[in-house]
């Protein structure tokens, strides 16, 4: 069956964040007609894999050790000017939008699950995303960006650790009902608990407080 029938994505992903990274394949491939090929944890290795040009997108994180992002999509260039490619950053930097605007087929957006499942989606897939109005949001608000920063900053400052430590046993895969068991509470308590906690972080569901944990580093803390 074509790709045009199924709109098959097939993706190699490069970050150096391993548990963002983790949450960023587990998103894509919740679309059961998107195909990971690749799981690399930097530049070098994503380009040491790239020689028979399976791909149908790239998705590569800027920052990394090795050999950086925006050095692996130079390299990608050299041979391939088609496959598009997803890149990231945490905040829109103008130095490096210069940098990407020379290169052809190049989405370059903040560093968000969701964003990047969005362009695969409405931009890779099925062109009905429309790129060049969020990245003239992405490019004009480098200061909402730091206000929705400071916005979060704020919110995290208020959790309190029980409230870091349930984060933590979701993002660990433990079940409502052995939290309370792990605390002593019953799972009762601990369903309201984590209820209480999406709604004052702005969330819906658990699964939005997993990667909401490991895209603000939780997962990490020693809290």
């Amino acid at each position: 069956m074509s790709k045009l029938l199924t709109n098959t994505v097939r993706f190699s992903i490069a970050d150096s964040d391993f548990y963002f990274k983790k949450i960023m394949i587990k998103t894509l491939l919740e679309n059961p007609f998107n195909m990971l090929l690749n799981d690399c944890n930097n530049g070098h290795e994503l380009i040491n894999r790239t020689y028979r040009r399976q791909e149908d997108v790239f998705i590569i994180e800027l920052f990394m050790p090795v050999l950086s992002g925006i050095e692996a999509i130079k390299f990608i260039r050299k041979n391939n000017n088609e496959t598009p490619i997803i890149t990231y950053s945490g905040t829109f930097q103008e130095d490096i939008a210069e940098i990407l605007g020379k290169i052809p087929n190049i989405y370059y957006c903040q560093k968000n699950s969701n964003t990047i499942k969005d362009i695969v989606k409405g931009q890779i897939s099925s062109k009905d995303f429309d790129y060049d109005a969020y990245y003239e949001s992405w490019q004009q608000q480098p200061l909402a960006v730091q206000e929705y920063m400071n916005r979060q900053k704020m919110s995290q400052e208020e959790l309190s650790p029980t409230e870091i430590q349930l984060m933590k046993f979701c993002y660990e895969g433990f079940s409502n009902k052995e939290i309370g068991e792990q605390l002593n509470l019953s799972t009762r308590t601990i369903d309201t608990y984590i209820n209480r906690l999406t709604e004052k972080l702005g969330l819906k569901t658990k699964l939005h407080l997993i990667r909401f944990c490991v895209e603000n580093g939780y997962y990490n803390s020693s809290m």
